[in-house]
């Protein structure tokens, strides 16, 4: 019978996120877990302790995080002036916690994450890649007028090389053999190769210079102000 060939057509041809993406890594995977002793755990050995001294441990695989964050350790009292959300997404985006300035991105962010994949849905029970892109751009940047499959959005937005791409900017990525060109799958550009997406793993932060997703890119687009509305976007 010929019915089913269309049905599948349709599904791969239709969609606003490809069923063929990769499943992650368990480097890759992060979440929340509670501490011991006062201290706040973001991910796998990565603590901030509150504590009176106000110290602050980062380790991971039993070696101390080489990042951009590390002049902190030698200035322990300003940590105070910064939130766990923004030390968190400063470990994950690899930048410096003065960067992470954007609240209404960071309480988004802290909110849907680890939010389960469902292909087609749209709520914290399951969603898929261009809903979860739909919906943050329309809570954090106020804009509501976003298309909400990822093809319309790579069409409707302008083009923005890779190495120009600001907090929220959207990549686009193929996922189906084949077309190299062809559009299944989007993210919310943060910094430093950063992106955050609706995975089949769940919603989570990526690298795009990773095998997979930078073999797999297609572009950068940045929203025009023709469906913005004023304002809405904040660089």
């Amino acid at each position: 019978m010929k019915f089913p060939v269309y049905i599948v057509g349709f599904v791969f041809f239709s969609t606003g996120c490809s069923l063929l993406k990769p499943a992650v890594s368990e480097n890759d995977r992060t979440g929340n877990k509670a501490g011991s002793q006062g201290s706040i755990q973001f991910i796998d050995n990565v603590r901030i302790n509150n504590t009176g001294n106000q110290q602050m441990n980062t380790v991971s695989g039993g070696k101390t995080i080489n990042s951009r964050n590390a002049h902190f350790y030698s200035h322990p009292s300003a940590i105070e002036y910064f939130s766990p959300l923004q030390f968190k997404y400063a470990i994950l985006e690899d930048a410096q916690v003065e960067e992470m300035q954007n609240e209404r991105l960071l309480e988004f962010m802290d909110e849907w994450y680890g939010a389960k994949y469902h292909y087609g849905g749209n709520d914290k029970e399951g969603i898929d890649c261009s809903a979860f892109v739909s919906t943050l751009i329309s809570n954090v940047y106020g804009i509501s007028s976003l298309p909400r499959i990822s093809r319309d959005q790579y069409n409707i937005t302008s083009r923005v090389s890779r190495n120009e791409l600001q907090e929220g900017d959207l990549v686009f990525f193929h996922t189906l053999h084949g077309n190299k060109k062809m559009v299944t799958h989007v993210g919310v550009y943060l910094r430093n190769n950063k992106f955050i997406h609706a995975s089949v793993s769940g919603v989570q932060i990526n690298d795009m210079s990773s095998g997979y997703y930078n073999e797999h890119f297609v572009g950068g687009g940045r929203i025009n102000a023709a469906i913005s509305m004023p304002d809405a976007v904040v660089k």
